[in-house]
């Protein structure tokens, strides 16, 4: 099944998205997670690594609103990384990002975007100070993340914005390595998030160059159909869920 594009369409996206550094394509599959990774592993009980993610956003997720997304993740061995992202047209090119940013184009049964992100390396102990509320989260962002915020975002955000940026989550992220060397993969991944409410999104992606794309969407297809996994329907973007997870929290809090 073709989930991806005829290969014209991919060949095309190919020649497209010669300019970002990544390709990801990914699909949701039905959970629960526990049985999708036996199957795509082929382990019982296969181990998972842990790491968490929070959100940074004011209350009223103005960020997210504006297509910026901030993310403050945790990491093994305690590193913590911030990254500054926003999705972009397909259609875009390099020239229109500022320098020192990671391009990646995210295809999706359906869909694709570009994920525009400058990210660095945040000290432990200054993260941990945000997540438990004893500094301020605009702390965090260096020059080129906050102006990128700004710029990305076409004048919907600002300094005051910025400056009420609060800590939401975590996310809980669990991953799994799949091996799928047979098919031509270097590498494939299922990923389980977990919001604080209990909703969950299970995902299931790889990366390539994008010379790549053919050949990597052709054995994605095949690990999909092979295994004994359902794939979902329609397709949801974790910023979607954050918006759904806060903006519930604050009707709730309403009444």
């Amino acid at each position: 099944m073709r989930r991806f594009g005829s290969p014209e369409a991919l060949a095309r996206l190919s020649a497209r998205c010669a300019h970002a550094d990544s390709v990801e394509l990914k699909a949701l599959l039905v959970p629960p997670a526990g049985p999708a990774a036996e199957a795509l592993t082929g382990r019982c009980a296969p181990t998972w690594s842990v790491r968490q993610t929070y959100l940074l956003d004011t209350p009223a997720l103005d960020l997210l609103e504006a297509g910026v997304e901030v993310r403050l993740r945790r990491r093994a061995r305690g590193r913590f990384d911030l990254s500054v992202s926003t999705c972009r047209s397909g259609d875009a090119r390099r020239r229109a990002f500022p320098r020192g940013v990671r391009v990646e184009v995210d295809v999706v049964p359906g869909a694709l975007w570009q994920d525009v992100e400058v990210r660095r390396e945040v000290d432990a102990a200054a993260a941990a100070d945000v997540i438990a509320g004893a500094a301020r989260s605009r702390e965090l962002l260096t020059a080129d993340q906050s102006a990128w915020a700004r710029r990305a975002a076409h004048g919907c955000v600002d300094e005051g914005h910025l400056r009420r940026l609060g800590v939401h989550g975590p996310l809980v992220v669990r991953r799994v390595k799949v091996g799928a060397d047979r098919l031509g993969l270097h590498r494939a991944d299922l990923e389980h998030f977990r919001y604080p409410s209990g909703r969950e999104l299970l995902e299931l992606s790889t990366r390539c160059w994008p010379r790549e794309v053919l050949a990597t969407a052709t054995a994605f297809e095949q690990l999909l159909d092979e295994r004994d996994v359902v794939v979902a329907a329609g397709h949801r973007t974790k910023a979607s869920m954050w918006r759904d997870e806060i903006g519930q929290r604050a009707a709730v809090t309403r009444t």
